[in-house]
């Protein structure tokens, strides 16, 4: 391994470092103390806080012991690769628990709201904990926990990987229920509020994960196609792919130019292209993710 992948495994362990972090504060400071379940490890760390309360053990500890079982199956199922994608972020969530522990009360923040604390705990957890994962899965790391458990069902069950994930945590979201209530009732806004936690955080990793790299592909079909790409490198900077088309109708030989672009250029694109084909035939798609240089400008 040279410098430089030394220095990008550095890079992706701090952010999922910083990822963890973001979703510890999500789980300390208003998911827990609101008593909101939404999945995951800390969903059942929730559950059984009235447990934990009775024989003093702190949500940290518990955090540790279910973290390293997990952990354990994940190397017997899923194997050393995975163990070792996951050890970090299953050390350290459970070790910025503890630091929190130390430092303040869960309800130092949410003490403040007056009114809807459900409500707000909802967004703020959700957001946090869907910025928190995005970071760690976008950098190549696992979150740990119940991870290990949704991947073997995932594996050895074959089933899609979002259905065992999304079905373990609707299951510790509808459990949820029947842990804040009297022992002959259920608390039906719990698991609601849980439900709708799990999927607005699902949304959040989705937008940090995929659409953060999400771009407008451009296709213009032209009998010009010499003129639109250098219109192209002169106004915008990129690149182009083309390709030989011929019109279904007109049986008209033309080029198709491929631009990938942000979306302030799409903008652009639509205005100058006009200008040097107005028979252009232009549309554009949304791509939902780019891998690779695609920001490399044209050398003059």
């Amino acid at each position: 391994m040279n410098k430089i992948d030394y220095k990008h495994k550095a890079k992706q362990f701090l952010f999922i470092a910083l990822g963890v972090l973001i979703m510890d504060v999500g789980y300390y400071f208003f998911y827990s103390p609101a008593n909101l379940v939404a999945g995951g490890v800390t969903g059942i760390s929730i559950i059984l806080k009235p447990v934990l309360d009775m024989i003093n053990m702190p949500q940290s500890i518990f955090l540790y012991i279910i973290e390293g079982v997990c952990l354990i199956l994940g190397l017997i199922l899923l194997g050393k690769d995975f163990f070792f994608k996951t050890v970090l972020a299953s050390l350290l969530a459970p070790t910025y628990v503890l630091i929190f522990e130390q430092i303040c009360a869960q309800e130092v923040i949410l003490n403040t709201v007056t009114q809807n604390k459900l409500i707000v705990a909802l967004l703020c957890g959700s957001i946090l904990q869907g910025v928190g994962i995005g970071i760690c899965l976008k950098n190549n790391g696992s979150t740990g926990g119940l991870d290990v458990i949704q991947k073997s069902i995932s594996k050895y069950l074959h089933i899609p990987y979002s259905f065992a994930m999304f079905g373990t945590d609707w299951i510790i979201c509808i459990l949820s229920g029947f842990s804040f209530a009297t022992p002959i009732s259920y608390n039906f806004e719990y698991t609601l509020f849980g439900i709708i936690s799990v999927y607005f955080a699902a949304y959040i990793i989705d937008v940090i994960t995929l659409n953060a790299r999400s771009r407008r592909t451009a296709y213009i079909i032209t009998s010009k196609p010499e003129e639109v790409k250098e219109a192209i490198y002169k106004n915008i900077g990129r690149g182009c792919t083309e390709s030989d088309v011929r019109g279904g109708y007109t049986n008209q030989d033309k080029v198709m130019l491929i631009c990938v672009l942000n979306k302030t250029e799409s903008y652009k694109l639509g205005e100058f292209i006009k200008s040097v084909d107005d028979q252009a035939f232009t549309f554009f798609t949304t791509t939902r993710e780019v891998v690779g240089d695609y920001a490399n400008k044209p050398k003059p």
